[in-house]
């Protein structure tokens, strides 16, 4: 019968069960225990997620500390905003590319504030290695920098700097001269840049390359302006400033000017009451041999 079936079959399916229990059991002790070698690839994993979760947790940490908390602004602030309150070159949307050239631009500005001589010259054609042995040569206590001319232009808006603009054409590097000590040191530089080089032999070569073709006349000078007195300078009144002295040279040589003149002064000073005593004795003894007792009756 059908039970008598299931009752033979039964007993010989037990076995098997049996055996399956014991297969997954081996696999789950030996997954647990594992070899040595399993072991040290698994605890590597651990350690590995561990450090990346830790290194994580520290660039948001990181993150989250160089980003400004944002401070709450009331509505009332909003409605008593006006347009002085605009930021310098506010934009409704701004780039990457305009906000470093703001920040550029206010960082030649800020250096304008304290340039006493600012120079620019031609740098076309100089590899990057001349260029900064070009800057070597300069004073370290001068800025040296390639700058574009439009930038330079509109830190220039509004100051006296900004009639050095227009001249401002090619590729250029400025030479900002902070104290007047500096400036004959910054020419005698140029100079011996402008040797070592052969910046004037080259630029000629590369007008008679481009020929027609040049918009602007490529100079090796292109100009120069002085703080205080503004005069706006080519490039041979730059290159007379070689020979430019300082306040304190000039302090000197003119204490020496008012001893010398003062020391003129102080003799012939010195040479009046001696003539005038003789002649005033000689008057005397006149008057006496004539019977004359002061010298108001002499020279009656």
């Amino acid at each position: 019968s059908f039970v008598g079936a299931g009752a033979f079959l039964l007993p010989s399916a037990q076995p098997t069960t049996d055996l399956a229990q014991r297969t997954s059991t081996r696999r789950s002790v030996s997954a647990q225990s594992g070899s040595p070698q399993e072991q040290s690839h698994f605890s590597m994993t651990r350690v590995s997620l561990v450090l990346g979760g830790l290194l994580a947790a520290a660039t948001c940490r990181r993150q989250a500390r160089q980003q400004k908390i944002p401070r709450p602004v009331t509505k009332k602030e909003i409605r008593e905003l006006t347009i002085d309150d605009m930021p310098e070159n506010w934009r409704s949307k701004v780039s990457i590319g305009v906000a470093r050239r703001n920040v550029q631009v206010k960082g030649i500005a800020k250096q304008l504030e304290k340039t006493f001589f600012l120079m620019a010259f031609n740098r076309d054609h100089m590899l990057g290695r001349e260029v900064e042995e070009a800057r070597a040569l300069f004073p370290s206590t001068c800025k040296v920098r390639v700058l574009k001319n439009t930038l330079v232009r509109k830190a220039m808006e509004g100051t006296e700097w900004a009639q050095l603009g227009p001249m401002l054409v090619g590729s250029n590097m400025f030479v900002f001269v902070e104290t007047d000590k500096d400036l004959k040191p910054a020419i005698q530089a140029y100079l011996k840049m402008e040797k070592t080089f052969d910046r004037v032999a080259k630029l000629d070569a590369i007008k008679e390359a481009v020929g027609d073709d040049l918009t602007y006349d490529m100079k090796p000078i292109v100009g120069g302006i002085m703080s205080e007195e503004w005069d706006l300078l080519d490039g041979p009144g730059v290159l007379k400033l070689k020979d430019f002295p300082t306040k304190t040279e000039l302090i000197g040589q003119i204490a020496g000017s008012i001893k010398q003149v003062t020391t003129k002064l102080a003799v012939g000073i010195r040479q009046v009451p001696t003539k005038l005593a003789i002649g005033i004795k000689a008057t005397v003894e006149k008057g006496e041999e004539e019977g004359k007792s002061t010298v108001g009756d002499v020279a009656a």
